[in-house]
C-alpha cells in the first residue's frame, strides 16, 4: 500500500529530519570506520617529549635573553618597565637600533624627557642616554648653551652634561629634533 503523498508543513518537517539523520547517520559511521581502521595516534616517547620541551625552553629564553636569569630587584625594576610600556602609548618607545644601536623611551606628551638604552652597552660607554628639555631651564635664567655640545656618537664621557641645541643632526637619533637639549651619558657595563 503507498503512502498518501506529505503536503502539510509538519510532515514535511518529520521527512526533512529523517533524511538529515539518515545522513548524519551514514557520516559518522564513515568517521568511526577511519578512526578504527586507522588505529590511534602514535604517542609521543619520552625522549621525543623530552626534545621537544627543551627546544621550546631554548626558543623561549633566546627571545628574552638575560631577563630569564635576573632576579630579585633587577627583575622587579624590569617587570616595571615592561608594565609601563604599552603598545597603546604611540611613539613611547622608539627603536633606533638600525640607526645607532639604541632604544628610546620617551615621554608621550611632547617628548621633554628621553632616555636611550643601548642594545649592546657592553660596546659603548653610552650604556644610558638621558635627554631632558633644555627649554624650561632657559625659562628660569640658565644659559645651557655653555655646556659642550653633544659629540659624535660613541664620543660622550660619561657623567658629562652636553647641551644640543636643537638645529643640527643629534648623533643619537640621526636626525634633527626641533628643540634644545641636554644630554648625559652613563657607562654602567
Amino acid at each position: 500500500m503507498r503512502r498518501p503523498a506529505c503536503t502539510s508543513t509538519g510532515c514535511r518537517l518529520r521527512a526533512t529530519i529523517t533524511g538529515i539523520g539518515a545522513v548524519f547517520g551514514i557520516v559518522a559511521f564513515a568517521v568511526a570506520g577511519v578512526l578504527f581502521w586507522a588505529g590511534p595516534a602514535p604517542a609521543e616517547t619520552d625522549a621525543q617529549k623530552i626534545q621537544r620541551l627543551e627546544g621550546e625552553l631554548n626558543a623561549l629564553k633566546a627571545k628574552v635573553g638575560p631577563i630569564a636569569d635576573m632576579q630579585g630587584v633587577p627583575l622587579k625594576e624590569i617587570k616595571a618597565i615592561a608594565g609601563v610600556i604599552s603598545p597603546e602609548i604611540r611613539g613611547l618607545t622608539i627603536d633606533l637600533s638600525a640607526k645607532t644601536g639604541q632604544f628610546c623611551l620617551r615621554d608621550p606628551e611632547g617628548g621633554g624627557f628621553m632616555v636611550h638604552f643601548s642594545e649592546h652597552p657592553e660596546q659603548t660607554r653610552e650604556d644610558v642616554v638621558y635627554f631632558i628639555a633644555a627649554d624650561s631651564l632657559a625659562a628660569t635664567g640658565l644659559d645651557p648653551s655653555k655646556l659642550p655640545a653633544v659629540p659624535a656618537l660613541g664620543q660622550m664621557t660619561p657623567r658629562t652634561w652636553y647641551y644640543y641645541d636643537g638645529s643640527g643632526v643629534e648623533p643619537h637619533h640621526q636626525g634633527r629634533l626641533g628643540r634644545p637639549f641636554l644630554v648625559l651619558a652613563l657607562d654602567v657595563r
